[in-house]
């Protein structure tokens, strides 16, 4: 598979070294799991690119919203991809997942969590229950507050600085190359 694309059905990518030495990516799907030779950042990196965004710039707006650290990345919002990772996405074994496939975890261990995800499939990832816990809830509470920043927007009402126009009134172009609004229209020259 030349570039692989996050989809509804991505539920994890996991880091793995190929025989090679060099770092792979174990793709888990709802029904599958796939190798692929790109790093896990890098599986992001082109999906964000693929839905019309970057990963920078979506790990920007995640800062914006007060996620400072290790932020959750939204891929696709009309699609519901939202991952988050589990350490910094410069360390070798950064494990990604998604936010909508998580059922359920569990402690194992001093320095482990099982995940359960929604396809029955558990994953043990390397990090404490209350870190794990941490970060499953940040991504929970940015992927509210962006479905309510694209829930239908406020009227102009609601915005005390913004003049409501009627649609009887005309645009034309004055001599500086802005727009005014008359009551008349133009004639048309």
């Amino acid at each position: 598979m030349d570039q692989y694309i996050i989809s509804q059905k991505t539920m994890a990518l996991l880091p793995y070294d190929s025989p090679d030495g060099s770092l792979q990516t174990w793709v888990i799907e709802e029904e599958r799991i796939l190798s692929l030779p790109q790093t896990p950042y890098q599986v992001l990196h082109y999906s964000c690119g693929y839905f019309g965004s970057t990963f920078s710039g979506r790990k920007k707006g995640a800062v914006s919203m007060g996620y400072k650290s290790m932020p959750p990345i939204c891929i696709c919002s009309e699609l519901g991809l939202y991952f988050f990772s589990l350490m910094s996405e410069a360390r070798r074994e950064c494990v990604w997942l998604s936010h909508t496939h998580i059922r359920d975890w569990r402690k194992c261990g001093e320095r482990h969590v099982m995940v359960h995800l929604m396809n029955g499939r558990k994953i043990p990832v390397p990090v404490q229950l209350n870190v794990f816990q941490s970060k499953l809830m940040r991504a929970a509470q940015f992927r509210y507050q962006l479905c309510e920043r694209m829930a239908p927007r406020r009227s102009a009402n609601e915005y005390p600085e913004m003049l409501e126009v009627s649609s009887a009134e005309h645009l034309i172009i004055n001599e500086r190359g802005t727009y005014s609004i008359c009551e008349k229209a133009p004639a048309v020259e």
